[in-house]
């Protein structure tokens, strides 16, 4: 393979004129691709800071693989770093398809999201409809099926792989095992597919369930009242049974109940086939969605029973959240092979978040990876950390310290006049200890937000004024805060996982380094929302003393650059 005339026809090609490859970036493609060949490792873990350009590396490898014959996928954590992902393909003029779930997508036919029980193609065959061929969804997943290189997130490429194919013969399968695939943000991976595949009940999803049984008695299609009572007994006993053998008990009766509905709902749809069949009435369309819920529901609770059969019963998890009751599983290692491993070969995974390698793969339950580093090419020299290492905010301090730490914040914030900046709490409560303490003048340049659609309301607000501050528990991924959107970011608490989380619990008491492991994750994660390319800047300022114990127990979590950054302050 001559991997010289690879590179030079793909910038020729692809590559805007006067395109020059980043520092590492060529090599880490050399790397992977001679280690995809030499078939030593199944896996590459690569670490990549922030500007080094990630995307390219997996968009130009896999365009290498294909070019030798192979087919691959691009998985993506989030709908918007996809999105990214699909914008780059444009600007790069490559054909590769990209699709997402149903639910984004507008139906042609009445302009609704399908999440409102609209689409005529669902429960039939999709290619029998007239409105198929025009249908946004199956155009995008027509194309990213015939793709060499597909575009997909991990949510819609799990539905597929555990979900969709053990429905069909492999001949019909849409998206199939793969030579290679591309993870990015790939310390995410564990955490959704813990996420996906933890059955779940709450009073919603009871709601849920007697809706479709009210549609089946109205249409008199049958009475399954008996039913929906076994579940709403069963979700009484759990909320307040933890004993581990009565708790699978009840989660098998939830099953058994389910079951009960397995019959009706397949005559239910087959009647819908035979007295309408090209448009069903929209509460029939709706009631087709329930019915679909349902036995993916079963199917969840099902799985989850197999798991603990399969492992241990002790590995059974009951979280109580605020409005629901989720069940974990911690052999994760079970979770990984099931769900990921089996369905994929030769895997890439990506973050700017893999100091330690060997973290990473204990998590991911793997024995063996090329290990690749790019450093960053950032000047980190106009944005220092400056790490207050005198008051710790761990639970059994923060009462006595959070005057200290007020007024750290309050001086801070008078520090930056005109300028925007992120403030992370670490929990809602200390949000509104630290607004409340505020001075008058500063609570008018933050915004404290509760819930996910706030804090998309006050990004959107950011981007008109230029001295806005966000303060908030969940401000460690996922933003973009570039340029004048953040030119200074607070830690006001070390962002530990919750030991409120039973599963956080458990895993911490099983294994110390993960719980370490994850927290350096979180800081890193929020270090790196403020410089976001090279020209970039902002000052940090860490408030916890209890990052001096994290890093004097694991320096090797921490890559250089962060280490070299910090300036301590001693007040």
């Amino acid at each position: 393979m001559d991997l010289e005339n690879y590179f030079k026809e793909f910038q020729e090609v692809f590559m805007p004129e006067g395109f020059k490859w980043r520092k590492g970036q060529k090599e880490a493609i050399e790397e992977i691709i001679k280690t995809y060949y030499n078939k030593k490792y199944n896996a590459v873990i690569l670490d990549a800071p922030v500007g080094s350009g990630k995307s390219l590396i997996a968009i130009c490898a896999s365009w290498i693989l294909n070019r030798e014959g192979y087919k691959g996928y691009i998985l993506s954590s989030e709908i918007s770093l996809q999105d990214q992902y699909e914008k780059d393909l444009s600007n790069f003029r490559i054909n590769w398809g990209s699709v997402k779930g149903l639910d984004n997508y507008e139906c042609i036919d009445n302009l609704e999201k399908t999440s409102v029980g609209t689409c005529k193609i669902m429960g039939k065959e999709p290619r029998k409809m007239s409105c198929y061929s025009e249908c946004p969804y199956y155009i995008a997943r027509e194309k990213a099926s015939a793709s060499s290189t597909s575009m997909l997130n991990y949510a819609y490429w799990l539905t597929m792989m555990n979900e969709v194919n053990p429905r069909i013969d492999e001949w019909n399968q849409i998206f199939s095992k793969r030579d290679f695939t591309f993870c990015d943000e790939a310390h995410k991976l564990l955490d959704i597919i813990q996420n996906t595949y933890s059955p779940r009940i709450s009073e919603k999803h009871i709601e849920k369930i007697e809706r479709l049984i009210e549609f089946f008695e109205v249409h008199k299609l049958g009475n399954y009242y008996e039913s929906l009572n076994i579940i709403k007994k069963a979700f009484k006993s759990i909320k307040h049974e933890e004993d581990q053998e009565k708790l699978l008990d009840l989660i098998s009766s939830i099953v058994l109940a389910l079951d009960k509905l397995s019959g009706p709902i397949e005559a239910f749809k087959k009647k819908i086939k035979e007295d309408y069949p090209k448009n069903p009435p929209k509460e029939w369309r709706r009631s087709i969605r329930y019915s679909d819920w349902i036995i993916e529901y079963r199917s969840r609770f099902l799985e989850y029973i197999k798991i603990i059969d399969d492992t241990s019963i002790r590995n059974l998890i009951k979280n109580p959240n605020s409005d629901e009751i989720v069940f974990n599983c911690l052999e994760e290692k079970y979770l990984m092979h099931k769900y990921f491993h089996s369905h994929t070969g030769f895997c890439i995974f990506m973050s700017a978040t893999f100091s330690d390698p060997s973290a990473y793969l204990k998590e991911i339950s793997l024995k063996g990876a090329k290990y690749i580093k790019l450093e960053s090419s950032f000047d980190f020299s106009k944005s220092p950390i400056y790490f207050f290492n005198s008051r710790k905010m761990s639970y059994n301090h923060i009462d006595k310290n959070l005057p200290w730490l007020i007024n750290k914040v309050n001086d801070i914030i008078s520090h930056h006049p005109g300028e925007s900046g992120l403030i992370h709490s670490a929990s809602y409560k200390l949000s509104l200890d630290i607004y409340n303490g505020l001075s008058e003048e500063n609570r008018k340049r933050v915004f404290i937000y509760n819930g996910t659609e706030e804090k998309r309301n006050f990004l959107e607000e950011l981007k008109k004024s230029n001295d806005k501050i966000l303060l908030g528990p969940s401000l460690l991924e996922g933003l973009d805060m570039k340029d004048d959107f953040a030119r200074f970011i607070i830690f006001a608490k070390t962002p530990y996982p919750s030991l409120a989380d039973r599963l956080v619990k458990a895993k911490m008491n099983k294994d110390s380094m993960w719980y370490s492991f994850k927290t350096s994750i979180s800081i890193l994660q929020g270090v790196g929302r403020g410089v976001r390319h090279e020209k970039d800047y902002c000052k940090t300022y860490y408030l916890d003393a209890t990052l001096s114990d994290l890093i004097h127990k694991h320096r090797n979590l921490f890559p250089k650059e962060f280490l070299n950054r910090i300036i301590p302050v001693s007040i």
